[in-house]
C-alpha cells in the first residue's frame, strides 16, 4: 500500500504559504495482529495548526519537519486484525494530512491520545464530513462555551466575533437557540450577509469598514452581556467600555495572532475589568468531552428543525490541504474548511 502524506517542509516566516509543504509516497506495511488499515475520507483545517507550523508550541506538540502531520479526519475501515473494527467502519482520528494509515486502535481523544487512535461514529443522520464539520472539535468548542459555560439569560445581549467562521457561526446560532440578542462582526459583506439572512443575527457589520467600536456602540444599545471572543485583542478591547455589571467574557481564541508569531498585544482598557467585576474564561473543547453526547445529539436535532446550519469551503483532493490553511488567514475561505480526500 503507497500512501500519499503532507509534510511540512520548512518552518514558514511571517505568513505561511502553501510552498512551505509537500506531497510525498510512503509505503505502508501489511497490518499485523492487532492493526487496522483506515482509508481517510475527509479531513477539518482550523485556525490552531497555523501554530503547530511553528518550532515552539505553547498547547499542542509543534509539527515535524519531513514526517507525519496530524489533524482531525474522518475515514473508513479498509481491513482490519482487531477485534473491536470491521471493514467498513467509519472511524475518527488524529491522522488527517494522509489518505491511508494504520492504526493499532488506541482508545480516541481528540488532542490527547496517539494521532492513529480510533473512535467508531455512527451518529443517525450524520454524513461522514458532519465527524469533521458540524459535530467537529470547532463545533464542539462553539457548542462548549455557548451551551456549556455562558451564563446569560434570553433577551441578554450576547456579542461573537468572527462569526463566520465555524466557532463563531455555531456560536452565534447557538446564542439565537438561547433567546439571546446576538451582535456579531466578520470580514467581508458577504459573511455579514450570511450572518444576517441564515446564522439570523439580529446586528452584524464588516470589522475591515467599520471601526469595531463604533459598530458594537450601535448594535449594542443596552450594552453586552456575554462575549464569545475569536478575533483579537483589538475585538475584545473594544467589547470592554459597553460590558455591563457582573457579565461574562468567552475566550475561543486569538486567530488574528496565529499568523503573526502568536503573541498577544498589551490591552490598553483593562480597567474595565475590574470597574465592572467581569469574569473572564478562556477555554478547550476538551473542558466540555463530557457533554459530546448531548452535543451530538442537540446538533442533529437543531439541524433538523433547521435552527443549526454550517457554511463549509471544500477543498478537493489531499494535495489542496496547504491551500487550505493557508486560506484561514488571507481570508479568501468562508465558513468551515475541509478537505475532501476520498469518496465516501
Amino acid at each position: 500500500m503507497i500512501a500519499r502524506q503532507v509534510h511540512l517542509v520548512r518552518r514558514p516566516g511571517e505568513f505561511a504559504k502553501p510552498s512551505d509543504f509537500r506531497t510525498v509516497e510512503a509505503e505502508l506495511p501489511d497490518i499485523e495482529e492487532g492493526q487496522i488499515l483506515v482509508r481517510n475520507l475527509w479531513m477539518s483545517i482550523d485556525p490552531y495548526m497555523r501554530r503547530s507550523m511553528e518550532p515552539i508550541a505553547t498547547d499542542l506538540e509543534p509539527w515535524p519537519l519531513n514526517g507525519r502531520l496530524s489533524g482531525p479526519a474522518i475515514g473508513r475501515v479498509m481491513a482490519s486484525r482487531h477485534p473491536k473494527f470491521l471493514a467498513g467502519d467509519l472511524v475518527e482520528s488524529m491522522s488527517g494530512w494522509q489518505d491511508h494509515f494504520i492504526s493499532n486502535g488506541a482508545e480516541f481523544v481528540p488532542y490527547m491520545s496517539p494521532d492513529d487512535a480510533l473512535v467508531k461514529r455512527a451518529a443517525a443522520g450524520a454524513a461522514p464530513k458532519d465527524y469533521v464539520g458540524l459535530l467537529g472539535v470547532a463545533a464542539l468548542t462553539a457548542y462548549a462555551g455557548m451551551a456549556c459555560f455562558a451564563v446569560a439569560n434570553p433577551g441578554d445581549t450576547a456579542v461573537v466575533s468572527s462569526g463566520a467562521g465555524t466557532v463563531g457561526s455555531i456560536g452565534c446560532q447557538i446564542a439565537k437557540i438561547r433567546g439571546l440578542r446576538v451582535v456579531s462582526s466578520a470580514g467581508s459583506d458577504d459573511k455579514v450577509h450570511w450572518l444576517e439572512d441564515v446564522a439570523r443575527v439580529d446586528h452584524a457589520f464588516n470589522y475591515r469598514k467599520r471601526p469595531i467600536a463604533a459598530a458594537l456602540k450601535q448594535g449594542c444599545p443596552k450594552g453586552i452581556d456575554l462575549v464569545l471572543e475569536n478575533a483579537s485583542q483589538d475585538h475584545l478591547s473594544a467589547c470592554l467600555p459597553l460590558m455591563n455589571e457582573l457579565k461574562q467574557i468567552l475566550i475561543a481564541g486569538f486567530v488574528s495572532i496565529y499568523d503573526t508569531g502568536g503573541q498577544v498585544p498589551p490591552f490598553k482598557n483593562f480597567e474595565y475589568v475590574l470597574d465592572k467585576f467581569l469574569t473572564i474564561r478562556s477555554y478547550r473543547f476538551m473542558d466540555a468531552l463530557d457533554s459530546y453526547d448531548t452535543f451530538v445529539s442537540d446538533m442533529m436535532r437543531w439541524r433538523s428543525e433547521g435552527k443549526m446550519t454550517l457554511r463549509e469551503c471544500v477543498f478537493d483532493g489531499l494535495e489542496k490541504a496547504p491551500e487550505a490553511l493557508c486560506s484561514l488567514f488571507d481570508h479568501s475561505s468562508a465558513g468551515k474548511v475541509l478537505v475532501r480526500i476520498a469518496g465516501d
